[in-house]
């Protein structure tokens, strides 16, 4: 099996889409939604696979385009990631009273909805509720403040590029000491900058990897290489459970040298694991373009299905026609005092139903994005016009 992709750009040096990066987006995506959808029996802030939100910095750093200059990759980087943040984040705010009104919490246990606003300004993912999974657009906005800066210089040198993880993954052990040993060793910093090393780092060796077309030759040997990184990254998130995790609750586990050391092995064995997955997806022509499809809507997917899949859980469950939900499962494990949820038996019906609800999200989702484009189409044209 050899099968080569083509060039990264043209020759005029403008980027073209990589399909198998939109196909590994689009994987990671649905892992996402649906670790949000399902998770009665794992982490509160669990995903499917644990590697998904650190492989999202990778493949970040993986498209990079040179020669912008700092600013303007700083400026495209906000109006794409922290406007569709403050947009969202507002939107779901505004829903709060449905959020209390499905939820029937007695007044003295309902979060008043400037607390959330508060929580969104700050980008406290433990207390934005319905837009809780939205910290990743600011987490992605700090950790490229750094990678910016280095990112042209150490693209092409794998010396350099090593040398420059290495120090970040340094100054991310040395924040997780003063923060596991802090007074408040569980709340994350504002705008998430307690993680920005360790996803800059990540986006460095993503973009080292994105300059020497990583995957770009599929062959028997990169196949069989990728599928034991996957396995790797599985094996190890099972004795270190919990290191990819982000600094939702702490992505550091046991204490500095466990988090940081197994969160970037964990990562980046899984991140090249789900690359060469979405390089073998490639060669299904319709199931390729269905998760490419999915991987291009990963932003909008990010901000709308979390709030969409408390709010009809909730409902459902109201009804009866499901024995749990994320809200239960989240609420009964705040006041109990911790973030680890007690295992909970879902039904048949439970499992049928949040399936239909994960691909509901997911069309929602297809919808808004067909509405997003077509009106930003019409505004380009009126504008050249």
């Amino acid at each position: 099996m050899d099968t080569t992709l083509p060039l990264q750009g043209t020759s005029s040096g403008e980027r073209v889409r990589l399909e198998h990066v939109d196909i590994a987006k689009g994987l990671l995506i649905l892992c996402v939604v649906i670790g949000h959808t399902w998770f009665a029996n794992t982490d509160i802030f669990g995903d499917l696979v644990p590697f998904a939100m650190p492989a999202f910095f990778f493949l970040a750093g993986y498209t990079y385009k040179t020669g912008r200059g700092y600013a303007r990759n700083l400026g495209k980087r906000f109006v794409g990631l922290i406007l569709p943040y403050a947009a969202f984040c507002a939107f779901w705010t505004l829903m709060h009273p449905l959020y209390n009104y499905l939820a029937r919490l007695p007044l003295w246990q309902q979060t008043p909805a400037s607390t959330v606003w508060f929580a969104c300004f700050r980008a406290d993912g433990m207390n934005m509720l319905m837009s809780t999974p939205m910290w990743f657009l600011v987490a992605l906005f700090t950790a490229s403040v750094i990678f910016f800066l280095v990112a042209d210089k150490a693209r092409e040198s794998w010396k350099l590029t090593l040398i420059l993880v290495a120090v970040l993954v340094g100054i991310a052990l040395v924040l997780d000491v003063i923060k596991h040993y802090g007074m408040h060793s569980e709340d994350a910093w504002w705008w998430f900058w307690d993680y920005a090393p360790f996803g800059a780092a990540m986006m460095l060796l993503g973009s080292y990897a994105g300059e020497k077309k990583f995957y770009a030759n599929l062959t028997a040997k990169s196949v069989a290489a990728g599928l034991i990184c996957l396995a790797a990254s599985l094996v190890l998130n099972h004795f270190f459970w919990g290191s990819a995790r982000t600094v939702i609750v702490k992505y550091l586990e046991g204490g500095a040298w466990y988090g940081v050391l197994t969160a970037l092995a964990v990562a980046v064995t899984g991140t090249v694991g789900i690359i060469c997955v979405a390089r073998l997806v490639q060669l299904v022509p319709l199931l390729g373009k269905g998760f490419a499809l999915l991987g291009r809507n990963t932003l909008w997917i990010l901000c709308i299905h979390y709030g969409l899949i408390m709010l009809v859980e909730m409902a459902l469950f109201n009804r009866g026609a499901l024995s749990v939900s994320i809200f239960t499962i989240i609420t009964n494990s705040l006041y109990a005092g911790t973030y680890w949820v007690v295992p909970v038996q879902e039904t048949p019906s439970d499992i049928a139903i949040k399936i239909c609800v994960a691909a509901m999200t997911i069309a929602v989702s297809a919808v808004f994005t067909i509405i997003f484009n077509r009106v930003k189409a019409k505004i380009k044209a009126s504008a050249a016009s």
